[in-house]
């Protein structure tokens, strides 16, 4: 079973190569914009950004982290990016919004990780590695290809409604593929979830003294 759903899955991305191309194009340039973005900071919003995350440093090292809480507003955070992505690739005029939502993500991911480095350096260099990738190693690639099943699933409904023996039955069975699919994804990202809910905030707590000293 598995094998074979890696070997569809591989199927998809080689004949969809060019989407994926285009939508990871649209993440990394969210990120550079985001990045480049913590350069234009004023001083004064600099120091604010900076105080704020020197507090948050100090509340993990002095504090519980309540797990439960974090993977609560993870959870809401990424199903609701999910939710929205299924909504636009079930819309018509929703394939050029798929595409500005993913770069939006990109943004917020690049400015929060522009912000930390620059911020902290070699040390938040080490915070963004511990502390933000391994949640994002699984929900980016979840994203990204929840875009590229919404683009597709756009443009079954566009090529259905353009035959003259329009079929609801094709489209029907399209439209469930599509939503199996996107459960298949947002079960992935609950793993992610427990990830940033669980695993990170160890990895962040047993750094945070370092970075904050």
């Amino acid at each position: 079973m598995l094998l074979q759903l890696r070997d569809a899955f591989g199927l998809h991305i080689r004949n969809n190569m060019k989407k994926y191309i285009w939508l990871i194009a649209a993440f990394a340039a969210g990120t550079a914009v985001g990045a480049f973005t913590v350069n234009g900071l004023s001083p004064v919003q600099r120091e604010e950004l900076n105080y704020y995350f020197q507090g948050f440093l100090h509340l993990l090292g002095n504090q519980n982290i309540n797990g439960s809480e974090l993977m609560k507003l993870s959870l809401i955070r990424n199903l609701r990016l999910a939710a929205v992505l299924w909504l636009l690739g079930a819309t018509i005029v929703g394939i050029p919004l798929i595409f500005v939502v993913i770069g939006i993500n990109g943004f917020i991911t690049g400015f929060t990780s522009g912000f930390v480095i620059q911020s902290a350096g070699m040390k938040g260099l080490l915070f963004t590695v511990l502390g933000l990738l391994p949640g994002k190693i699984l929900m980016i690639p979840c994203i990204i290809s929840l875009g590229v099943f919404g683009i597709n699933f756009s443009l079954s409904i566009i090529k259905n409604r353009s035959k003259r023996s329009f079929s609801r039955e094709s489209l029907k069975n399209d439209f469930m593929a599509y939503c199996l699919v996107t459960m298949m994804f947002c079960a992935i990202i609950f793993a992610g979830c427990l990830v940033e809910a669980y695993i990170a905030p160890v990895f962040i707590r047993m750094i945070a003294p370092v970075i904050a000293s």
